[in-house]
């Protein structure tokens, strides 16, 4: 007789104490996941917090407050007044000075050079923060003056019935003048802004040109490789017709933006300049800001309280838009943060859209700087320079 087998369909009986360890590591497994989370949210909304308050950490008398002009430099401030130009820390310690006499200086900053001109004057100085500074005279008076991130200097001049704008190069002991560009009036126009690339090889400027009653606003670009030297440096324009082109700023190495009243243009390749984005807007622009990542603009409806604030990434690719209510007077970018401040009050908002501080001061304040510590800042008083840290009440 052949035996017989009885085959189960069922399998080894199960564990008890592994489907309950089971059982248990998903729970925990639960656990962290949501305490991860939890965290997040928690360090998310901890991170993007709004102050309203803040306290004084340390402060400093500023007896020369009705004659000198502060500004934002790589992280300190620079001091700016017609006998001299000083940059100090954000805790006040000086760091470089240099002395002269001007009636209206003004100044631009590009990396670690500053250029400090005479308005109406005849001279100009390059500073490095390693030396006294480099002074050179010019032959005719001084409209305006930018420098590049390798100390080049970039300075408008005045004749009589032309203007010319001319390249220096400060630290050159053999020919300080490099390039030499006249302007016409009559047939250019007037010059209305103006700037010099990071590298020192390209400038491009406005001009208002006027024929009776026509006007055109008018962007020239200059190069000066031996691309433009083949074209006598005239390497590109554009005609924005009657809209007048009130900025002109280099955001980048090869990139420039060009601001007029209903927009800006982005161009870039400047051996061969082309558009990389163009923006329009109904309403026209009411306040512009730039920094090394982004671009804010502006715009003013008919009413001061109809206000909407664009931020674009430096390819011309919008990041954020949103109304405001701020009443402000100066409009800054620092870093990941947008500065709207006004005599009485000082709004931070982050990039990202969320509210960081909102003040209203007792006394008149003239500017608010960031410092490298994210919630300690430098604010000018009318007679006082203080380190403040923002608290939430």
């Amino acid at each position: 007789m052949a035996d017989i087998y009885n085959f189960s369909a069922r399998g080894p009986a199960e564990d008890p104490g592994k489907k309950k360890n089971t059982a248990v590591a998903a729970t925990v497994a639960a656990v962290i996941a949501a305490g991860v989370i939890a965290l997040a949210v928690v360090s998310y909304l901890m991170s993007n917090r709004c102050y309203h308050n803040y306290d004084v950490i340390s402060e400093v008398d500023r007896s020369d407050s009705n004659n000198v002009i502060y500004s934002y430099f790589n992280g300190n401030i620079l001091k700016c007044s017609r006998s001299g130009i000083s940059a100090v820390s954000s805790e006040g310690k000086n760091l470089w000075n240099g002395g002269f006499e001007m009636k209206q200086p003004q100044t631009d900053v590009c990396g670690n050079f500053v250029i400090v001109a005479d308005v109406t004057g005849k001279n100009f100085y390059v500073y490095n923060g390693e030396d006294e500074g480099t002074s050179i005279e010019t032959t005719l008076p001084i409209v305006r003056a930018k420098v590049s991130k390798q100390g080049l200097a970039a300075v408008m001049l005045e004749d009589t019935d032309s203007n010319v704008l001319n390249i220096y190069n400060p630290y050159s002991s053999a020919e300080s003048l490099l390039v030499e560009i006249p302007t016409n009036v009559s047939e250019e126009g007037y010059p209305l802004d103006f700037d010099i690339s990071l590298d020192g090889k390209s400038v491009v400027t406005s001009y208002l040109a006027v024929n009776g009653s026509a006007v055109e606003t008018k962007v020239n670009f200059y190069n000066f490789t031996e691309v433009g030297q083949d074209q006598n440096m005239l390497v590109g324009g554009k005609s924005y017709g009657e809209s007048m082109v009130s900025r002109i700023d280099f955001v980048g190495e090869d990139e420039v933006a060009v601001f007029h009243e209903n927009g800006f243009t982005l161009f870039h390749k400047m051996k061969k300049p082309e558009i990389l984005s163009e923006r329009t807007f109904e309403e026209g622009i009411g306040s512009v800001a730039l920094s090394d990542k982004y671009i804010a603009v502006v715009t003013e409806g008919e009413g001061k309280e109809s206000r909407t604030l664009y931020l674009y990434d430096l390819k011309g690719k919008q990041k954020m838009k949103r109304e405001i209510s701020y009443e402000f007077s100066e409009m800054k970018i620092y870093r990941d943060e947008i500065f709207f401040i006004s005599n009485l009050d000082c709004h931070i908002l982050r990039t990202n859209g969320y509210e960081k501080f909102e003040c209203t001061f007792d006394g008149g304040i003239d500017t608010v700087f960031p410092t490298p510590d994210g919630t300690v800042y430098t604010l000018l008083e009318a007679s006082k320079l203080q380190r403040i840290k923002l608290r939430r009440k």
